[in-house]
């Protein structure tokens, strides 16, 4: 029973993985130069991606588009659309890391750096928060992520770090000040938080104390389990035993910053108790509230809400798929060229099989969003560019295309080194392969058979700008 138990945990962390696509101790620091990465004829980047073929060669995933090759592919495919640069190249080499194991992230961390000598990093999802500064400040070379960082992460990695969503801590205080004006949630309420020690999700629980508490609300208890330990089983157990923390103190609101693969037992024990807590998800890690990991979430979490900056292709009104901006339709044909297969709205990678009906993966968003951003900064640094010149490209953006958040457009700034400008409130909508399709084309208004994220209509408006930002 332990052993079967323990297998169906390590398949919720490569659950998590999937959705992602979820301060170690340092590897030695190597010399970067001004120059690295760039050769007469080639401009070298390095993408950070899960080692997907590890995962299969174990039996824990089977869908045939889930390679490594395939996450690699994406990379390139829009690289090779956007085409050379001042003459040059551009050539992505990958660095893995294994999901089911945590210390190969810094492993990773040495591959990008170290093995190679490129001229920036880049992950669209997955790679560890508390590995970032290895590669930002330990080994100083830039790195461009996805997921969401933090604040003093941001700070110390200088110029060298630049990120799509908002960071842990900016969420957390957002979040806060979010229900306290739309009162969501009374004065009187007794307030639980379920954080973690990875330093992301701690800074995101730590500034929604913080705010919670000067605004006068009583945070009556905080549980940080322990995700850095990669111990899926330890995680879970600990996030299931925070439910009967939270009811002796009382606790009838919950915020929770923990991935959904740290939070089943959760989840799963606050349904098996009858614990009536009123739940939220605070948007600080990878795989919190983006559309790709709605697919993945516990079906006990549906109707719990998220405030966020990543979009959804579902629509407040449940009757209709959000259509693409212009720079998704470019992100989409781009894809589907490289692959040579029809991207849907929504589905997530590797694919989804219902009722005989296979829905094709979506098109990869963070990779599109960071290359659209990236590439043309390259080529605004001349033909002898500079991290220094293109960092300071990206910081004079100004207004930009977003793909799949911020309301279709974010920005850079010296100051705010993050892309999204604007947030939402979304809950979680519950679809399978056995939900039937209606007559407006969607799945009890998910854009296909898996669960969703649904906006709602705050004063009328779904976005806003971000609070505090």
């Amino acid at each position: 029973m332990f052993r079967r138990r323990a297998r169906v945990l390590v398949g919720l962390m490569i659950v998590g993985l999937l959705a992602s696509l979820g301060l170690a101790t340092p590897v030695s620091a190597s010399s970067h130069t001004a120059q690295q990465g760039i050769t007469k004829d080639q401009i070298d980047i390095v993408a950070l991606v899960a080692d997907l073929d590890g995962l299969r060669s174990k039996g824990l995933i089977s869908q045939p588009k889930l390679t490594t090759g395939n996450l690699l592919k994406r990379w390139q495919a829009y690289a090779d659309a956007y085409g050379p640069i001042n003459g040059r190249k551009v050539v992505i080499t990958p660095a893995v890391w294994d999901p089911i194991d945590p210390t190969t992230f810094d492993k990773a961390c040495a591959q990008a750096t170290q093995d190679n000598k490129p001229l920036v990093v880049v992950n669209g999802n997955g790679y560890r928060q508390s590995s970032v500064p290895c590669i930002t400040v330990d080994n100083k070379t830039p790195l461009i992520v996805g997921d969401p960082v933090y604040t003093t992460m941001l700070d110390a990695s200088g110029d060298n770090l630049f990120g799509i969503l908002p960071p842990s801590d900016v969420m957390g205080k957002a979040t806060a000040d979010f229900v306290i004006d739309q009162k969501l949630v009374p004065k009187t309420a007794k307030i639980g938080i379920l954080s973690s020690n990875e330093p992301g999700q701690k800074a995101g629980g730590d500034a929604l104390e913080a705010e919670f508490k000067k605004r006068g609300y009583n945070v009556a208890s905080k549980v940080e389990s322990n995700v850095l330990s990669g111990d899926t089983a330890l995680m879970n157990r600990e996030s299931a035993a925070a439910v009967g923390t939270f009811q002796a103190a009382g606790v009838d609101t919950v915020f929770i910053g923990n991935p959904f693969t740290a939070t089943q037992g959760y989840f799963q024990e606050a349904a098996r108790s009858g614990a009536a807590f009123k739940a939220y998800v605070i948007d600080d890690a990878s795989s919190m509230c983006t559309i790709f990991a709605a697919g993945r979430i516990p079906g006990e979490a549906a109707g719990i809400p998220c405030l966020t900056a990543a979009d959804t292709r579902a629509v407040s009104t449940k009757d209709s798929v959000k259509k693409d901006n212009a720079a998704e339709a470019k992100c989409r044909t781009e894809f589907d060229k490289a692959f040579g297969a029809t991207s849907l709205p929504g589905v997530p990678s590797g694919d989804v099989v219902a009722n005989g009906v296979t829905y094709s993966e979506d098109f990869a968003a963070n990779e599109c969003q960071i290359m659209n951003l990236l590439l043309p900064a390259i080529k605004q640094a001349g033909k002898n560019p500079t991290w220094a010149k293109i960092a300071k490209n990206l910081e004079n953006t100004g207004k930009a295309p977003a793909i799949y958040n911020s309301n279709g457009e974010g920005s850079y700034t010296a100051k705010k080194h993050y892309f999204a400008d604007n947030v939402h409130l979304v809950t979680l909508n519950s679809a399978n392969a056995q939900t039937a399709k209606d007559a407006n084309g969607t799945f009890n208004g998910c854009p296909a058979p898996v669960n969703c994220w649904i906006p709602q209509l705050v004063n009328g408006q779904e976005w806003a700008p971000i609070a505090g930002k």
